[in-house]
Formats: structure tokens, sequence, C-alpha cells
């Protein structure tokens, strides 16, 4: 059962409803959050006003214990801000390299915060049950739009299925991030026993993979294929429900596919429409090439954040291939920016972090079966995102890392629940209270960067709204997907 908290009901709950209805329903929303850049500046808003919540909520703890079992998330954060200091560049320099300083930060302070309450079960199920209801919302919704289409002579569903993205590899992002999650529903929870809530899942599994095979999104696919993959060799049979149930969900998925994507439009249309799967790289092995020799250029510190749109092309391959704001591979690109040393520090937090969830699983195994179920479904998830991040921009679309840094934020709490071997004393008296002004202080410093962070994010909208109207207009090659869709900044004078 849920434990009542005002933690969890009155800042986790509305948390992540809005990461949801931004995420998945911008259609419904107001301009300012209906579109692009609206989910931008509210990522940007979410990280900072989220941080500075998990340091005061921090300051009502017991005991703010086992601060420093983050290290690997803080040195991460920081390398960013850090390798951006050794190459100059333009006046919008920190832009980019903030958002990765503040994401998994504020991963590390929200998993805390969640982790010194010992919430993370309780989080866990919140997120699991609101995303359910979100996912199945938006397949009942597609379905509608499927009527919609079929009646009006619309054979072509994938230019209005999925909707509510300007791209749907952008949907294909938080399928990877949620279908690990679906499963969860069934086996862990308040409602795990309610044949309508049952129903409503499985509905909601079968339509979210109905989609996928819909828009071919073979990153996704790939992805869960590892993830399912890494939790089985992790966890054992105890993952095995929850690896059944995703089967499930995946063979209802391909009979709705056979239904609604051939065997309706067979019978309207002179001609059915179909995505097929092909093994080609869709040009990706160009942008790679290149993003591996810019890495190469100052190595191992890179050529700067945002250097893939400004610096003189270094291969032949690249010259003749299709511009993109980034080389659809979040590795490859950040080692060209920021350097192989950044890649080395984020292997070391994934070194870590598995060291840690397998020392947990161990602990648990025999006391605590039913937690470790919820915990190999926030690992899946967590391994599908990274292994998507691998071909596609992940860490880089605003409702992408909206959402994962929910997932993330969850998994990081059960993973500070690991044994650590260093003793963690209480403090009583006058140190409890100069700990509760550290972390107030904290709170009111994170706040202050973070807003000087949000005026130099919209003073670069600012120029990349002019930069759209002075060269948008007469060159859409320079409508690329970077950290704002569109423009072409930051260029060299």
């Amino acid at each position: 059962m849920l434990r009542p908290s005002g933690f969890g009901f009155v800042f986790l709950l509305p948390l992540f409803t809005c990461v949801l209805i931004v995420a998945l329903f911008a259609d419904f929303l107001p301009p300012l959050l209906g579109n692009y850049s609206g989910q931008r500046f509210f990522l940007v808003v979410q990280l900072v006003v989220v941080g500075g919540a998990a340091l005061i909520f921090s300051c009502f703890a017991p005991n703010a214990s086992g601060f420093f079992k983050n290290w690997p998330l803080f040195v991460l954060s920081f390398s960013f801000f850090v390798l951006s200091l050794s190459v100059s560049a333009g006046p919008y320099r920190w832009v980019e390299p903030g958002l990765y300083v503040f994401f998994f930060l504020v991963v590390a302070l929200l998993g805390w915060a969640i982790w010194l309450r010992r919430y993370f079960v309780h989080a866990s199920l919140l997120w699991v049950i609101v995303s359910s209801i979100a996912c199945f919302l938006y397949g009942a919704m597609s379905l509608t739009v499927y009527a919609f289409a079929i009646t009006g002579d619309f054979s072509n569903l994938i230019d209005v299925i999925p909707w509510g993205f300007v791209n749907m590899r952008y949907w294909s992002h938080l399928a990877t991030w949620l279908l690990p999650l679906l499963p969860l529903s069934l086996l862990c929870g308040p409602l795990r026993f309610n044949r309508l809530w049952r129903l409503s899942v499985f509905a909601a599994g079968g339509l979210w993979w109905w989609i996928l095979f819909l828009t071919t999104s073979r990153g996704s696919m790939v992805s869960l294929a590892v993830a399912f993959v890494a939790v089985l060799i992790i966890f054992g049979r105890l993952a095995l429900p929850w690896f059944l149930i995703s089967m499930r969900f995946l063979l209802l998925g391909v009979a709705i596919w056979c239904v609604l994507s051939w065997g309706v439009p067979g019978l309207i249309f002179d001609e059915v429409l179909v995505r097929g799967l092909h093994a080609g790289s869709s040009g990706r092995v160009p942008l790679w090439l290149e993003a591996f020799a810019m890495s190469l250029e100052n190595f191992p510190f890179g050529m700067g954040a945002q250097s893939w749109l400004t610096h003189t092309i270094l291969s032949d391959e690249y010259r003749v291939a299709a511009r993109l704001g980034h080389p659809h591979n979040m590795y490859l690109m950040w080692a060209a920016e920021y350097g192989w040393l950044l890649i080395a520090v984020l292997l070391v937090f994934i070194a870590v972090t598995l060291r840690r969830l397998v020392v947990l699983t161990e602990r648990w195994r025999c006391c605590r079966p039913d937690d470790l179920v919820l915990l190999a479904g926030f690992v899946g998830a967590a391994v599908a995102g990274f292994a998507h991040a691998g071909v596609s921009a992940v860490f880089m679309v605003p409702a992408t890392m909206c959402v994962g840094f929910a997932v993330l934020a969850i998994l990081w709490a059960f993973v500070l629940d690991a044994p650590h071997k260093n003793r963690t004393f209480g403090l009583v008296g006058r140190q409890l209270i100069l700990q509760k002004w550290g972390m107030a202080t904290a709170a009111f410093v994170l706040v202050l960067v973070g807003a000087l962070w949000f005026r130099q994010v919209f003073h670069y909208h600012e120029a990349m709204e002019q930069d759209l109207v002075e060269y948008g207009q007469s060159n859409s090659a320079l409508i690329l997907p970077r950290f704002w869709l569109h423009g072409n900044y930051p260029r060299p004078e």
C-alpha cells in the first residue's frame, strides 16, 4: 500500500503528474508549454525548482545522512562544467552545459531526498500508477485519432499517430522509458488485483507496442531488448514475472498491429501504407565518423559545447551527408564536445551504480522480493534509456529528459539504499542545526545559480527567434533540433 506522506502526495505526485502532462499531452496545453520551446522552459524550471525543493525537504529529515553516497552523479554533473572551461565559446556557452549539470545534479538530490525518507518504494509506485494512467489515456486517444483517420480516408497513419510530437522519434524515446514500467502496474501496488485496472494496463501496453511497430522505432525495440536481457542477468528468476508480462504486452501489440495497421485498412483502402523495417543506419554512420573525428581534435577535452553546429567539417563523408543538430549518438556527441574524459567519468558512474545494484539485489533477494520486482522494472527503463541514447538524442529532447529525470531519480533512491562500507554517524544538537542551515544555504545557492542560468536560457531563446527569422526562412536546413528546435546558434562570428 502507498504510505500517506506530505512529501509524496504534496510534492512528488504533482511533480509526476505535471511531467507526464507536459511530455505526453502538450497539444492540450497553452502555447507557452504546448511546443518544443515551452517544454524546454518547463524542463529548465523543473530542474531548478525540484533541486531547491529537494534540499529544503532534506532539512526536515531527522538526519540528512548519506549525502556523499551521491558522489558518482556529483562528479558526472560537474564534469560537464569543468570540461566546458577548456574551450572558449560564444555568449551562450553555459546554456547547454548547464542543462547537463543541473540534470544529473538534481537527479542525485531528488533521489537522495526520496531515500532519506525511505520513500523510494512508495515513490516508485506513485510514478508507476500515474504513468500507467497517462499511457492508457494516450493510447485511448490514439484510437480516436485512428478512427478519424480511417473514416476520413486517411491511410498513411504515421502522419497522425503518434500525435502531440514534432517528430515521431521523440515519442519513441518516451516509449523506451515507460514500456518497461507498465508491467509493474500488474505486479505491485494497491490496484494490481482490480480487474478494470488490469484490463486498462493491458490495453495501454498493447496500444503502445502497436504505435512502436507502426513507427518502426528500431532504436526503442533494440534498446528494450537490451534492457530485457540486462534485467534477466541481474535479477534472474525474480524478474521472470516482469519479463513474461512484458512479452504479453508485446504479443498484444503485434495482434493490434495486424488488425489496425493491416486488417482494417486492407478492407477500406486499395493500398495499405505500412512502414517497413530495414537494417540500414538511416544515414547515421557519416555523422558518427564526424563526431569521432571531432573527439580526437582536442583529445581528451573535446571541441567545446555545441561545437557540432559550428566546427569546420573534418570528414568527406559528412561533407555530403544530411546535416542534423546532433550526430544521433549522445556518447559520441559528448566525446566530440566535452571529450573522452567525460565518457570515462560516465563509465565510472555506470560501474559504481551496477556494483551497488548487485549488492542491493543480494541483500533483498530473500527478505524483499516484491521490492526487487519494482527495482527490476526501473533498472530496465534506465538500461533501455541509456542504450537508446547510443543511436538517438535521448538526453537532449526536453519531453524525454523530463520523463527520464523522474525515472532516474527514483532508481537512484533505490541505489542509495545499497550498503556502504563507511559508517554514517547521526548528528545531534548544534551539529544538526548547522547541517540544516547548510542544506538551506545550498538550496538558496542552487536556486540563485538556476535563476541566472534561466536568464541566459531566455536570452538564448530570443537570439534563436531572431536567427530563425534571418536564416530559417531562406534555408530550411538551418532549422535543426538541438537545445531549441530551430535556428543555428551558436555560430562563429
